[in-house]
């Protein structure tokens, strides 16, 4: 049998199909990737979509072969029950040095379908899940790794012991962020700490977890995810980001899909998205000298 496997978005390894191919090989079947040209010449066509925004182009590719199997967080409004891998393909273990250890989170933010999509937070495998056993970096896509202590604390004894650097893709939950984490943190390789801030009230809180952070001597970029344009205002949002300036961060702006297009919203992502220009500059600086169209 002819599979063809359509990664509708992703810029990083879409682990849903890397199990995908390494099963159907398994049942000899001929495995071909992101080649929308063979549609109508595979005999089973697989659509994974990440982000919402990418349903018009997984449309289009339905509509060409209506018996495609489509999946992924973006199907999340457009398909009721979003669609599962079966069973014996979800076990499979990839070991593509990118995937995840947990599923679930604690927290339920108003902007995030993963408590829906996937329920509470749990375990479902730890680093030989996920490393092929040859590459000296992993990728950790885990929603909140921090809200199991214990998970925590042994998936950093694997990494350290292994000599494996680390990034946490989706960012750690700073409001989790304690002694007991740091200390952990200090054994790891890694070359950024990622988190978010989302909200304006947890400023004060930012202002002493980062402080914790640099008196545990991580020597780290601290970056921080900041959505921007969902229920927060343009001065707030702006108040976010200079305060992750003040305290010497790196800020990553994700626009909300209803100002994506929002000239001062481009603007203001282009400034922090780039770390030479939101070091260099105050916003109303970068707009006069260089970003104001």
């Amino acid at each position: 049998m002819k599979v063809l496997l359509i990664d509708a978005d992703g810029k990083l390894p879409n682990i849903a199909l890397h199990k995908l191919a390494i099963w159907h090989r398994r049942q000899g079947d001929e495995v071909t990737w992101d080649m929308p040209l063979f549609l109508n010449q595979a005999d089973k066509v697989y659509i994974s979509t990440i982000l919402t925004k990418t349903w018009p182009k997984v449309e289009n590719l339905v509509g060409l072969r209506p018996d495609a199997v489509v999946g992924g967080t973006g199907t999340w409004g457009f398909i009721d029950p979003p669609p599962k891998l079966p069973f014996e393909v979800e076990v499979v273990k990839a070991r593509i040095n990118y995937g995840f250890t947990t599923r679930g989170c604690i927290r339920h933010c108003p902007f995030c379908i993963v408590p829906q999509v996937e329920g509470n937070i749990r375990a479902v495998g730890d680093i030989f899940d996920i490393w092929d056993g040859k590459a000296k970096a992993l990728t950790l896509f885990d929603n909140n790794i921090l809200a199991l202590p214990d998970h925590f604390k042994t998936i950093v004894e694997q990494l350290f012991s292994n000599g494996l650097s680390v990034d946490f893709n989706q960012g750690l939950d700073i409001r989790l962020i304690n002694e007991a984490t740091l200390l952990l943190l200090q054994k790891l390789k890694m070359r950024r700490l990622r988190f978010a801030f989302d909200d304006p009230k947890l400023a004060p809180l930012i202002e002493e977890k980062v402080a914790m952070i640099r008196q545990a001597r991580l020597n780290r970029d601290v970056f921080f995810y900041v959505l921007v344009g969902f229920n927060t205002t343009w001065e707030e949002d702006q108040a976010r980001l200079n305060l992750i300036r003040r305290l010497g961060c790196r800020a990553y702006v994700m626009k909300y899909e209803s100002i994506r297009r929002d000239r001062r919203y481009i603007e203001l992502s282009r400034w922090a998205n780039m770390f030479w220009s939101f070091a260099k500059y105050e916003f109303e600086d970068f707009r006069r000298d260089i970003g104001e169209w």
